[in-house]
């Protein structure tokens, strides 16, 4: 068996087509090296200042090098019957294998992590990073943060576990047990993987010291955590959560609007920095009202980043038009006047009757939602309840069963629900949960409206 110890060098881009800057590749039968490859490769994008002052390679230095399609075929022959190896390997065979598909070329092999390796051949150790590593088991480790001086290093390191019996146990384990490990950040223990079950949650990704780097929802936990890591792509967020994170952790929310509640304030409550969408305004499309110069009232479609002064807000047009049609025919309002097109009813109405109709209308548009979701819960003895108010999601939490068992809509049960409203986690108005409400409002139907 071979093995093909790589090591790759970036500009820390996200590009698949670009972001390598220089490639080293010691193949070796995991006692002796049988062979060094070693070539700068163009990246077509500058390369940061930081980047330049860590590994000292520079813009001139890549100007003239051949570009990754130019170079495929070599790297293909070289690790073509190899087993793939790194130190921390998810972030070098990511790039690897992403820039493959790039240009059209589907690569895949097995792999092997010399992080995790060196932790179950040498156990103990303070710390598994290559420098720590090289100096404490005595590995010469020149030209550092270099392709070919961390490759060689890495192919030392390799050998010490290959020539001990944990690591040849662990190299065997790693090999039959396939790459599940070598997918996840090289500090994040298997078995927490393992835990996450296939249903509706929140989950989080933990640095070093257990503050979050980022926070999800999925109606699928397991599946949705896997594929952050198991794609081709090397995205700045991928690169962050592949060095950086130790640990996660999940809470089950028992359905999908209760998930995206919890996900909601919890994002609020930490601003994690790879949460970007959150913490960046969001366009919500919203429907305003507003009078036009033959003094005619109208509804329309806007952009805006704040649900403030909105008749109803959306997450996207086509829900946004679905309602707007929907008030067209219950209101018998002009569409045209609502900015959908002419009239196609064989009896148009008039701009009198129109302006009739739409002030009772908007009477009822202004009486927003106030009453209760009751969603399945964390496990068949349990409820989830998300509380609404005025429009707005006020509260959610968890309660038993049997406090929400029957027939919701008497005037005793929703007293019950409003005694058990009291205990609920509040939650702050939120332009996001506002638009998600109005879709669940008109499709989820464990809504109970207050009488």
């Amino acid at each position: 068996m071979k093995f093909a110890i790589v090591d790759i060098e970036t500009t820390g881009g996200s590009n698949k087509s670009r972001g390598i800057t220089e490639i080293g590749i010691v193949v070796t039968d995991g006692t002796q090296i049988l062979e060094r490859w070693t070539s700068f490769v163009n990246p077509f994008e500058p390369i940061p200042s930081r980047i330049t002052a860590l590994t000292g390679i520079s813009d001139d230095m890549v100007e003239d090098a051949p570009g990754f399609e130019d170079l495929a075929e070599d790297v293909a022959k070289l690790l073509g019957d190899c087993v793939f190896v790194a130190h921390n390997v998810g972030f070098d065979y990511a790039f690897i294998r992403g820039h493959f598909e790039a240009i059209g070329h589907s690569w895949q092999r097995p792999k092997l992590c010399t992080v995790r390796l060196a932790r179950k051949a040498f156990p103990g150790m303070p710390r598994y990073g290559l420098g720590a590593l090289c100096d404490a088991r005595g590995i010469t480790h020149v030209d550092r943060h270099r392709a070919m001086g961390d490759a060689e290093a890495t192919a030392e390191l390799f050998h010490q576990i290959y020539d001990s019996e944990r690591g040849q146990t662990a190299i065997s384990e790693a090999l039959k047990r396939g790459t599940r490990e070598h997918w996840m950040p090289q500090h994040v223990k298997a078995s927490e993987f393992d835990v996450l079950p296939d249903e509706p949650g929140v989950y989080w990704f933990l640095d070093g010291q257990g503050k979050p780097l980022y926070i999800g929802m999925s109606v699928k936990l397991q599946q949705r955590v896997r594929s952050h890591f198991s794609g081709t792509t090397a995205s700045r967020k991928r690169q962050t959560l592949l060095r950086d994170m130790h640990s996660l952790k999940h809470e089950l929310s028992g359905s999908k609007w209760m998930a995206a509640v919890m996900e909601d304030v919890r994002i609020r409550a930490h601003w994690p920095p790879l949460n970007r969408a959150q913490k960046q305004p969001k366009s919500y499309r919203t429907v305003v009202h507003y009078t036009d110069r033959r003094g005619r009232s109208r509804l329309a479609i806007r952009t805006q980043a704040s649900s403030r002064d909105a008749v109803r807000t959306f997450h996207s047009e086509a829900t946004a038009r679905a309602w707007l049609h929907a008030q067209a025919r219950e209101h018998q309002l002009i569409p045209e006047l609502l900015g959908l097109g002419a009239w196609t009813e064989n009896d148009p109405i008039d701009v009198e009757t129109h302006e009739v109709h739409f002030k009772k209308a908007f009477e009822s548009w202004r009486n927003v939602a106030s009453g209760w979701f009751v969603e399945a819960g964390r496990s068949p003895d349990e409820r989830g309840i998300i509380a609404v108010r005025e429009g707005h999601v006020r509260g959610y939490g968890f309660v038993e069963a049997d406090d929400v068992a029957g027939q919701l809509n008497t005037h005793e049960k929703q007293g019950a629900l409003r005694n058990l409203s009291a205990g609920l986690h509040p939650v702050a108005p939120s332009s996001t949960l506002d638009a998600r409400l109005r879709e669940e409002l008109l499709n989820n139907r464990t809504w109970v409206e207050a009488l």
